[in-house]
């Protein structure tokens, strides 16, 4: 580095990025607040699946239903969303002081949207807000655990 140059940041940069981390901060505080979503009334619900989603060492996740039943693995290079959702999940558990092993419940809505819930803490999250593609991933595993609804007997 020559004497010429400054590693001194702008201050408009500076402020921006302290106006932007208190912005953050201030809404993780005043969401935790907020009072929950009422619960989803069961006949808006077509379908749901009641899901443990476990993180691999080789960055996979392995989905599994409560019953035991192992899905296929997602494989790391297609579970960036899927993991990002688990580590806010994560978060807001431990936050809550709740169960980290508590399933999640995948719901398929009479409208078609598909809906995460924690069963531990309550917060839902519309996976298609996220666009088409990752809600993909959450979609497969929804229909591979309605596949799996149907071979077994009542």
């Amino acid at each position: 580095m020559t004497a010429g140059h400054s590693q001194d940041l702008p201050k408009p940069l500076l402020v921006s990025a302290g106006l932007l981390i208190l912005l953050a901060v201030s809404l993780v505080i005043i969401g935790d607040e907020l009072p929950q979503a009422a619960p989803l009334s069961e006949d808006i619900v077509v379908s749901s699946h009641d899901i443990r989603l476990r993180a691999l060492e080789d960055g996979a996740i392995q989905p599994v239903l409560v019953d035991g039943t192992r899905l296929p693995a997602i494989k790391a290079e297609q579970a960036g969303f899927v993991s990002g959702v688990m580590r806010g999940l994560s978060r807001g558990r431990k936050l809550a002081g709740s169960d980290p092993d508590a399933p999640y419940r995948l719901a398929r809505l009479r409208d078609g949207r598909l809906l995460l819930t924690d069963t531990a803490t309550g917060t839902t999250i519309n996976l298609d807000v996220f666009g088409r593609d990752n809600a993909k991933t959450f979609a497969a595993l929804w229909e591979q655990g309605e596949a799996r609804a149907e071979r077994v007997p009542p």
